[in-house]
């Protein structure tokens, strides 16, 4: 919620933030040996490591969208974090189809004020948008759990937004296995703006661009078209409710939603910093 018109600074990429072990920031997994990451080639997600360290099927179909199977009314809670290949692969920009994250946005946006005064300021589309289409990354200041908690009590102190996402990442145990922090407050891109809905068109989804640290990747829930606010909603990475079989409920300090969906909770969900 862009309430306040707190400044900050552009980026381009994720920032190593207070807490962060640099050993982990500056690693990096190994790269394939494809001389090409070619969707059409039937044989890449076989031999690919990129592809298959978290799945044995492409990350993207040929029009560079997720592959996803939508008639599967789970495919949702089959997503699996995303690994892109990078600078020490043998394949090239050009010839490689799994290199979708790093290479966007491919959309224009547009920054603008809420009809709704409280919400402040939000972001829509100039351009259609096809379902399963990677949309925009939510940037900032990769920081540690605990500095994440210190800055919690601050900001609620200054009834301020908090700007800090936690990505979670599920695995076939359905268990939150890792939780990266990205702090927007004074480091970040347009996807700062993004307000939070209880009927989103976008979800987020961890992917890796050669080191450990996840990037957090909006896509499309749905067509989206030129002129729609983008949301996404805050609880976290689609599928993630269902998955903790959470059910949310008001507690002491919660925040009014404002998306005005007729799925709306009426409040934004409470982040749980015990993970």
């Amino acid at each position: 919620m862009e309430s306040k018109g707190i400044p900050f600074i552009e980026i381009f990429d994720n920032i190593p933030g207070k807490g962060i072990d640099v050993n982990i920031w500056n690693s990096c997994y190994e790269g394939c040996e494809c001389s090409t990451c070619f969707v059409e080639d039937s044989q890449i997600s076989s031999k690919c490591v990129c592809v298959g360290i978290m799945s044995q099927n492409n990350n993207y179909d040929t029009q560079y969208r997720l592959n996803v199977n939508y008639f599967d009314k789970n495919w949702s809670l089959n997503l699996f974090p995303i690994n892109e290949c990078h600078s020490e692969c043998a394949c090239t920009n050009d010839r490689c189809s799994n290199r979708v994250v790093q290479n966007g946005p491919y959309f224009n946006f547009e920054v603008f004020n809420c009809e709704i005064t409280a919400k402040g300021k939000g972001l829509r589309t100039r351009d259609f948008i096809p379902k399963g289409s990677f949309v925009i990354e939510y940037m900032g200041e990769v920081i540690s759990l605990d500095v994440a908690k210190n800055l919690f009590e601050i900001r609620s102190g200054l009834s301020e937004p908090n700007y800090i996402m936690f990505l979670k990442e599920f695995y076939s145990n359905k268990m939150c296995m890792a939780s990266t922090v990205i702090d927007a407050r004074n480091y970040s891109n347009f996807g700062r703006y993004i307000n939070h809905s209880c009927e989103p068109n976008l979800f987020v989804l961890p992917v890796r661009i050669e080191n450990l640290v996840p990037h957090a990747a909006l896509f499309s829930l749905r067509d989206i078209y030129a002129g729609e606010e983008l949301c996404y909603d805050y609880n976290g990475t689609v599928g993630i409710s269902q998955i903790e079989g959470s059910d949310l409920k008001k507690e002491k300090g919660s925040i009014e939603c404002l998306c005005g969906s007729s799925k709306c909770t009426g409040f934004l969900p409470m982040t749980d910093l015990n993970i």
